[in-house]
C-alpha cells in the first residue's frame, strides 16, 4: 500500500509514491522479508512518514489490520511522526543504523502500545531492523524489515545495507531529475514573461508613436500652414517643411510603428508578411509561400501563435540582409497535425553551422519558440543555400 502527503506536494517536494511500491516489492524479493516498510524524514519539519507497506496482502497481516482497526478505529498507518518521540526513531533519523530491536521499542511513544503488541502477536511483526538512506551526508528516508525472530545475520545485514545504498540512490537521482524538470519549466515560463513583456512595450512605444506623436507632428504641420505676412521665400521653406513634417508623419513614424506592432496580424499571418515583403522591395526579394492548409485556417491561429511565426520570420529575414549577401528569400508556411512549420530560404554565401556561437538575435528567436513548446533549426553550407526552421505547436 502507497500513501501521498498534500503537505509534501504543497512543499514542491518529489512524489515518492510513483516508485515506493516498486521499491518494497524489490526489497521483499531481493532480501525475503515479506513485511517490508518504506519511510520518508522530512528534515526540516522532523518528522517520519510511512510511504508504503508492503506484506498488508497477507493473511495475518489482515486479521492484524482489522483487529486493530476494531480495538484503535482512529489509528492511521501512514499518518506522520515526530521523530524526537522515539530515540531510535532519532538516533535512524540522524543516519546511524542499521538499528535493532522489538517492535515495541521502535513504535514506543509514536502507536498505542496496544497496536504494538497486536503487530507482534498477530502479524509475526516482533522485531524490526532499520536502515536509513543516507546520500550525501542526506538522509531521505528508511528501509525497514520486520521478522518474527530477533536474528539478523551478519551477510543478510551487509546485503540489506547494500540494497538501501542503491535505493537511496534512485530516490536522489529521482529528485535530480524532477528538480531538472521543475527548472525547466520555470525557465520556460521566464521567457514566456519576457517575450510578453516585450510585446507589451512593444505595443506601448507603437501606440505612443502612432498616436501622440503623429497627432503632434500633424498640428505642428497645420500651424505652420497658418502662418501669414511672410516673403514668398519664406514660404516655400515653410511649405518644404510641411511636406517633409507629412513626409516623417505619414512614412517613418507609421512604419515604425508597425514594425513595433504589426496590427496587421489581426488580419492574418499570411497578410502581415506580406507587408513585411513589401517593406523589404528593392533591398531583398521575398517570396512568401503559404501551403493550403494554412490560408484555410489562417483566422482560427491564435494571436500568440501567429506574433511568434512572424517574430522568427522577421528576425530571421533581418539576419539574411545582415550576414548573407543574398538576393533572394523564400518564406514557407505549412500546418501539420503537431503545429505550424515555418521556412526562411535564402541563396547567400552562406556557413559552416556550429563554427561559431549563435548572436544574441538567433538566442532571441530560439527562446520565443521555446517559449511556445516549439524547436527550431539551422541548416547551411559554405556557399548556401542557408535554411531556417521552426516548428510551433498549435
Amino acid at each position: 500500500m502507497t500513501a501521498k502527503s498534500p503537505e509534501e506536494a504543497a512543499a514542491g517536494l518529489l512524489d515518492w509514491s510513483p516508485f515506493a511500491q516498486q521499491i518494497v516489492e524489490d526489497s521483499q524479493a531481493a532480501l525475503g522479508f515479506p513485511y517490508v516498510v518504506l519511510a520518508r524524514y522530512d528534515t526540516v519539519a522532523r518528522t517520519s512518514r510511512p510511504v508504503c507497506i508492503g506484506g498488508m496482502q497477507l493473511k495475518p497481516n489482515q486479521r492484524a489490520l482489522e483487529l486493530g482497526q476494531r480495538l484503535v478505529p482512529r489509528f492511521d498507518l501512514y499518518r506522520s511522526y515526530s521523530v524526537d518521540a522515539n530515540p531510535l526513531l532519532r538516533a535512524n533519523f540522524e543516519g546511524e543504523g542499521p538499528l535493532i530491536g522489538s517492535v515495541e521499542e521502535f513504535t514506543r511513544g509514536l502507536v498505542p502500545p496496544l497496536i504494538a503488541r497486536i503487530a507482534s502477536h498477530v502479524a509475526g511483526a516482533a522485531y524490526v531492523i532499520a536502515i536509513p538512506l543516507c546520500v550525501e551526508h542526506r538522509v531521505l528516508g528508511c528501509l525497514s524489515f520486520y521478522q518474527r525472530s530477533p536474528h539478523f545475520s551478519p551477510a543478510w545485514i551487509r546485503t540489506a545495507q547494500a540494497f538501501s545504498r542503491q535505493v537511496a540512490l534512485s530516490i536522489h537521482n529521482a529528485e535530480l531529475l524532477d528538480e531538472g524538470r521543475r527548472t525547466a519549466a520555470a525557465l520556460e515560463a521566464s521567457r514566456r514573461l519576457i517575450s510578453e513583456a516585450e510585446e507589451r512595450t512593444r505595443r506601448d512605444i507603437s501606440e505612443f508613436l502612432h498616436s501622440r506623436v503623429q497627432s503632434r507632428l500633424l498640428v505642428a504641420e497645420y500651424r505652420l500652414g497658418e502662418i501669414e505676412d511672410v516673403s514668398e521665400e519664406a514660404r516655400r521653406r515653410i511649405e518644404a517643411v510641411r511636406a517633409e513634417l507629412e513626409d516623417l508623419r505619414e512614412r517613418d513614424v507609421r512604419q515604425v510603428s508597425h514594425q513595433l506592432h504589426p496590427e496587421a496580424l489581426r488580419m492574418g499571418l499570411v497578410t502581415a508578411l506580406q507587408l513585411l515583403a513589401t517593406r523589404l522591395d528593392g533591398v531583398l526579394d521575398v517570396q512568401l509561400v503559404a501551403d493550403d492548409t494554412v490560408l484555410a485556417a489562417e483566422r482560427s491561429l491564435t494571436m500568440p501563435l501567429r506574433l511568434v511565426a512572424f517574430r522568427v520570420i522577421e528576425e530571421a529575414l533581418g539576419n539574411v540582409l545582415k550576414h548573407a549577401s543574398a538576393d533572394r528569400a523564400t518564406v514557407w508556411l505549412g500546418l501539420e497535425p503537431h503545429g505550424l512549420r515555418l521556412e526562411v530560404t535564402d541563396d547567400g554565401r552562406g556557413f559552416e553551422v556550429g563554427a561559431q556561437p549563435p548572436g544574441l538575435g538567433l538566442l532571441c528567436l530560439g527562446a520565443r519558440v521555446e517559449s511556445m513548446g516549439g524547436c527550431w533549426g539551422i541548416e547551411s553550407v559554405l556557399g548556401g543555400p542557408t535554411r531556417l526552421w521552426a516548428q510551433v505547436p498549435k
